[in-house]
């Protein structure tokens, strides 16, 4: 990597954090992701030779810990180098979301990283029970994907998981990335028909207190939000 030729303590940290596909990589391993096809899920435009060359560079630099798993497979650890650095990353989660918020054009709409996200992101407190729930996107290549929510952990299937359907949602990609983003809420873009729910009333009626929304959705701005909700 490119230095910048300072003994500045920020020039030292943007070193090793701001290089390209870094920040992101950080984030996927500070959500959980210990796999290199975990890793692939949540950044599916980083070629895998490239995401190779990051861990390697953070392995480096001591912001992650190399282990070998149960399956014989690598596994990947934040360090804490690593884990100190996540209020860095989170910062600038916090900050793009709110002054460089995207206008979301279709390059930047990806169903499979949404799906992912949305799997670490329902808020499992409070769900009334365990279910299971369908999602169709129209304007995808993979239309069809599933949920298996329970009060542990929220599982994502990529194929029918053969369990009953208990609610079903379908929407456009981008109706569906607007609410995860914050920028519109779920039951009034039912309300406004771009989205469609079908299953039991007390089911449909607590999906906003446990429907998955972005960790940094709040901090949407309000302007855009009226805008997006007329």
């Amino acid at each position: 990597m490119k230095g910048y030729g300072s003994f500045c303590p920020v020039a030292k940290a943007a070193e090793i954090l701001t290089e390209r596909w870094t920040p992101l990589v950080l984030r996927e391993l500070l959500l959980g992701s210990r796999h290199f096809n975990q890793l692939r899920r949540g950044i599916p435009q980083m070629s895998p030779t490239l995401l190779s060359k990051r861990l390697q560079t953070l392995e480096e630099a001591g912001l992650i810990s190399r282990q070998s798993g149960d399956n014989g497979h690598w596994e990947y650890h934040p360090t804490r180098a690593a884990r100190e650095a996540g209020p860095i990353i989170d910062a600038m989660g916090y900050w793009g979301h709110r002054w460089a918020h995207s206008q979301l054009t279709p390059n930047e709409l990806h169903a499979g990283r949404l799906m992912w996200n949305m799997r670490r992101s329902f808020y499992l407190k409070h769900i009334p029970c365990d279910f299971v729930l369908y999602i169709e996107i129209a304007d995808t290549r993979q239309k069809r994907w599933w949920f298996v929510v329970k009060k542990e952990e929220a599982d994502l299937c990529w194929n029918d998981p053969g369990f009953e359907v208990d609610i079903s949602l379908y929407a456009s990609l981008l109706t569906l990335v607007q609410i995860f983003m914050g920028d519109q809420p779920l039951l009034l873009a039912r309300e406004l028909g771009k989205i469609e729910i079908d299953g039991p009333n007390h089911l449909v009626k607590s999906m906003p207190a446990w429907f998955p929304r972005s960790k940094y959705s709040h901090e949407a701005p309000e302007g855009r939000r009226s805008a997006l909700a007329s």
